[in-house]
């Protein structure tokens, strides 16, 4: 049974379990099960030309299989209008490149929601860090967004996700990728191979795996 982390800063505990790191050094080997993913995160703006041109250059890298993290956070010293050039550059070249996205959102899901339905993307918004409640994820859901959770989770907001929309992530927590997986689906009362293989089917489907 293999684990699959959407969304780590971390290495897999487990050398087996596959994982997409959030990193800006390509040393990861697609074959080991380990593949990267970049982006712009808002609250690390400081130059917007140069690290637009260094993420369209990472983004043909053979083991990037996303973009992000990156999106809106009202929270962050950025101001918005700034974000939001960051944001669209990143969903624009997560289009082109048929890569899906992994957005960070905070306090802004209506102008997130109101920029998916501007866009009108084709590849997979997938909300990483998912800590709502489940008015805010069936929402979301409705709107097309993919929900990845972690250490923290509102049950129902799980209940919602499941089964086609959900993932499961360690972000930048000291937890295993294990772990998180008992937990989401002791959650839905599930046995684990029961849903780690949905989780594995989700994955191959956004990733174009067979």
């Amino acid at each position: 049974m293999v684990y699959y982390d959407i969304h780590t800063h971390h290495l897999p505990v487990h050398p087996e379990d596959a994982a997409i790191v959030n990193s800006l050094v390509p040393t990861f080997d697609v074959e080991t099960g380990l593949f990267r993913s970049v982006g712009i995160h808002p609250w690390y703006i400081y130059n917007v030309e140069e690290q637009l041109a260094e993420l369209k250059r990472q983004v043909s890298f053979p083991d990037v299989v996303a973009i992000g993290e990156t999106g809106l956070d009202k929270g962050a010293e950025a101001p918005l209008d700034c974000q939001r050039e960051i944001f669209r550059a990143s969903a624009s070249l997560a289009e082109n490149a048929g890569i899906f996205l992994i957005i960070h959102c905070v306090k802004a899901w209506d102008e997130l929601i109101a920029s998916k339905k501007e866009l009108k993307p084709r590849v997979p918004w997938v909300i990483h860090g998912f800590r709502g409640n489940a008015t805010l994820a069936g929402q979301l859901i409705r709107q097309g967004f993919y929900l990845s959770f972690g250490e923290y989770f509102n049950p129902g907001a799980v209940r919602e996700a499941w089964p086609g929309r959900l993932f499961a992530e360690t972000d930048d927590r000291e937890i295993d990728i294990r772990t998180v997986y008992r937990n989401l689906s002791v959650s839905l009362n599930l046995r684990l191979e029961q849903f780690a293989g949905q989780v594995a089917e989700n994955v191959r489907d956004i990733l174009h795996l067979p």
